[in-house]
């Protein structure tokens, strides 16, 4: 067993000899205020700045808190940092080092022009670092159940606390705590404020004067709910940075994040209700998994959306969604750090195995998770629309896989290509766009956020969601399955073909290369694996509503088409469907090609072709078809390779 993780943090204010503390318990508060682990009396500082964090394989992270002054590694403001090297911060006024050894550490106070006389250093009496809780937190058991609270409670009036130390700064924001679906704030459960109920409880400082007041709470029903200064039952909590509530499922459930990028008018909304719709029945029908709403109030406007489409009761009207604002119901205002801040109101459901799942017992903690989906309007990610009060799109930095949807409409080499199809997308005063600005926009962000050095690639699997595939589908050289699943009675439960799923990705990868390869090497300058998946959210082209000079719908030809396919592979990656077993696989007879890997891309001679194939190495191991021919070949893993 390794030693324990542990960091040095030197903290230079302006005017004082600088204070070294030594950090090895996680995670670690750093702010202005008392009750961080580390308290850094400067104005510039925020009450709470920044937190570090530990990551798997104990690795040691550095988040910012929305702080108002944030953090800069030299020039660059950063929201996320991997502490993997020696750093030199600056927050605020305040200039903080960040090394890893006692051997750093020495090498640091060598290069300072102060006496090492002047440089304390805070230990506890064991020699180990003073970064440690003044207070026992609170267990999950502890806030749910109210014996178990009292208790705890008692414990803590003990030792001195208020109740008001219930639910403190100090608690942390670990990774096994919960994270604000809001604000992305992570914080530990017996930081939660409940949500007073009674009328007369009005005014939040952060919600402003016609806002419940979140509370802090000392005293609770035989149910476990928090009582407010009026006596009444409170079983709404909310987060402890931006106040929003939270459902108490989202609370449970670990969360998984998804966003969804794309240019104005791109359909971006249509998208997402057809795919939430159909995957209400999808995954209960054929996977054996429970799709539902976390929360109505959260999933409102997507409900009326899934009405609009589906649900309508003229099938024959044409109807249309509105479209995405900047502002309004769909964002929520909170004030922090004494700035008005818009933070985008998310879409939640559960995902949970249903009963009848094979493997119902194994999976079910596994499984449960909470889906957190974010839909901006596009004009959120054009170049300068990134401000300190609008931080709309930072949800991109927690996103595990980022969708990012195409419009070919909107692409005038793809329009030339499908001038003959009578859509009025494709009408000659319909609006173009270069869409590849937005993705790099989406990649600039990440990256200034995140502090990713120049030339890296993220972990983070990005989704090219090529839409309205009914317009563009001459342009392949082949019909689509209706579905890439089928029933596999080794699970009971259907299982999703992936190698047919990598293999469309491929055709339509070398289909972008030729029209619009800015696209491909925008997507794959930024991931390590890129999927390209068709979609068509309607089915069928819109029409023009002659009376409004707008374009709509009717319902009742409403037939979206791999609309689920791409939130399916994402399922599939974190274990949740299954793929076709190897053995019930089909093998198309291979060519026998020459490959030659060079960095990340194989390098494909194919007979009849001056340039070679690429293909990238995310397509290893599976068995993909040569373009233009009814050639196959397998991609050969790395190790196995020449």
């Amino acid at each position: 067993m390794g030693d324990a993780p542990s960091c040095y943090i030197r903290v230079r204010c302006p005017g004082q000899a600088p204070v070294v503390h030594r950090v090895n318990h996680f995670p670690c508060r750093i702010g202005r205020v008392d009750g961080n682990e580390i308290v850094i009396r400067d104005s510039s500082i925020s009450s709470l700045h920044a937190v570090l964090i530990l990551q798997p394989n104990n690795l040691i992270q550095l988040e910012d808190q929305w702080s108002t002054n944030g953090i800069y590694l030299n020039t660059r403001r950063v929201s996320q940092l991997l502490v993997d090297r020696m750093l030199s911060l600056t927050m605020g006024n305040v200039k903080v080092d960040l090394v890893l050894t006692d051997e750093e550490l020495r090498q640091l106070e060598s290069k300072s022009n102060q006496s090492s006389t002047a440089v304390k250093i805070n230990r506890d009496r064991d020699n180990t670092s003073t970064v440690m809780l003044e207070r026992p937190s609170l267990s999950r058991a502890e806030v749910l159940h109210p014996d178990a609270r009292a208790n705890a409670l008692k414990k803590r009036y003990m030792m001195g606390d208020s109740p008001a130390a219930t639910i403190s700064r100090i608690a942390g924001s670990g990774r096994r705590g919960i994270v604000c679906p809001h604000c992305w704030h992570r914080f530990d459960i017996d930081e939660f404020l409940f949500i007073a109920r009674h009328q007369s409880l009005l005014g939040d400082p952060v919600l402003g004067p016609d806002a419940q007041q979140r509370f802090l709470p000392s005293r609770f029903t035989l149910e476990g709910n928090a009582l407010d200064a009026s006596g009444m039952s409170c079983p709404d909590m909310a987060c402890p940075r931006c106040h929003l509530r939270i459902p108490q499922a989202a609370s449970e459930m670990p969360p998984l994040f998804l966003s969804i990028v794309g240019a104005t008018s791109s359909g971006k909304s249509y998208f997402l209700t057809s795919m939430s719709w159909e995957l209400r029945n999808t995954l209960s029908r054929n996977f054996a998994i429970s799709f539902a709403d976390t929360d109505a109030v959260n999933n409102h406007l997507l409900n009326n959306f899934e009405e609009t489409l589906f649900l309508n009761s003229d099938q024959e009207a044409l109807v249309a969604l509105r479209k995405t604002e900047l502002q309004g119901e769909l964002y929520n205002q909170v004030l922090l750090d004494n700035m008005m801040i818009n933070l985008p109101k998310p879409f939640m459901f559960t995902v949970t195995p249903a009963e009848h799942h094979p493997k119902y017992q194994e999976v079910r903690e596994k499984m449960s998770r909470t889906l957190v989906l974010y839909d901006n309007a596009g004009e959120h990610f054009e170049p300068g629309m990134d401000l300190v009060d609008n931080p709309t799109t930072q949800h991109l930095l927690h996103s595990d896989t980022i969708f990012f949807l195409f419009d070919p409409t909107k692409d005038v080499r793809f329009r030339r290509l499908i001038s003959g199809v009578n859509d009025p997308q494709l009408d000659s005063k319909a609006r173009v766009q270069r869409q590849e600005i937005i993705l790099t926009e989406m990649i600039n962000r990440i990256k200034k956020y995140s502090g990713m050095k120049t030339g890296s690639r993220t972990g983070k699997t990005l989704v090219v969601v090529i839409s309205k595939f009914d317009v563009w589908k001459q342009l392949l050289e082949f019909d689509l399955p209706k579905n890439p699943w089928r029933w596999e009675s080794m699970y009971n439960t259907c299982v999703i073909d992936v190698n047919l799923i990598k293999n469309i990705s491929f055709q339509l990868r070398n289909l972008l290369e030729d029209i619009c390869p800015e696209l491909i090497s925008t997507a794959e300058s930024f991931a390590g694996e890129v999927l390209y998946l068709p979609n068509s959210a309607l089915g069928h082209s819109p029409e023009l509503n002659d009376e409004t000079g707008m374009i709509g719908i009717r319902p009742g030809k409403v037939n979206p088409f791999w609309v689920t396919v791409p939130m399916l592979y994402f399922f599939y990656q974190r274990g949740f469907i299954p793929p076709v077993p190897a053995e019930s696989q089909t093998r198309m007879p291979e060519a026998e090609f020459e490959m030659k890997l060079s960095g990340d891309i194989y390098f494909v001679r194919v007979p009849g072709r001056e340039k070679p194939l690429q293909v990238p190495l995310s397509y290893a191991g599976w068995q993909l078809r040569c373009p233009g021919t009814d050639l196959w070949f397998t991609v050969p893993e790395p190790q196995r390779a020449e």
